[in-house]
């Protein structure tokens, strides 16, 4: 995260070193027509105090993999050790957060192909603080922390894979099964399975 801001502060200062040059250039010196600011949504404004303030799990880490581009990181989740049905593996998120912030919710995507009732093929994440129960008092660190959740105690009461969420409810051992072989690169259901422990 340090890096991060490293990174943006050179970037603001280059940007002033830019217009500094292009003034020097202008015949009366002045860099009034020629100043350029970056302007910064609320949204970005608020999600930059936001990630200098987050409190991760040690098994929970970000990356911004364009360092001008704070609005769209990854969350990588590292059940290597953790006690859950998914342990393990590490598993990777997209989270794009919109301009409109913190009036609108963060999209969240699963780029791990998982068997998990509330994760569905596509990696659509299935999230009531996503939807419905999200406010503008929530946070970044919140969703981070509902993603992880997830793994911990999956709800299949509000399923996005209706048959996980089906066979969970019905047949918990069976279920486990499932998500067990579906960790070790097994067919579930006609998918393949990446192997991820």
């Amino acid at each position: 995260m340090i890096n991060l801001f490293k990174r943006q502060n050179q970037r603001e200062e280059e940007e002033k070193k830019k217009q500094e040059e292009i003034a020097q250039q202008q015949p009366d010196g002045s860099a009034a027509q020629t100043q350029v600011k970056v302007k910064r949504s609320p949204g970005e404004i608020r999600l930059k105090k936001e990630v200098g303030e987050l409190d991760l799990p040690t098994h929970a880490e970000i990356n911004f993999p364009d360092p001008n581009d704070i609005m769209r990181f990854e969350l990588f989740v590292d059940l290597t050790k953790e006690e859950c049905l998914w342990k393990g593996a590490k598993y990777k998120f997209t989270i794009t957060v919109p301009n409109n912030y913190p009036h609108d919710p963060p999209k969240c995507h699963c780029e791990t192909q998982i068997y998990h009732p509330n994760i569905d093929l596509q990696g659509n994440v299935c999230l009531n603080i996503l939807r419905a129960d999200w406010k503008p008092v929530l946070g970044i660190n919140t969703v981070i922390l509902g993603l992880i959740f997830l793994f911990i105690e999956p709800n299949p009461n509000d399923p996005l894979n209706k048959e996980a969420a089906e066979l969970m409810r019905s047949n918990e051992a069976t279920f486990r099964d499932k998500v067990k072989r579906s960790l070790k690169g097994g067919v579930i259901d006609g998918v393949v399975f990446p192997k991820l422990v």
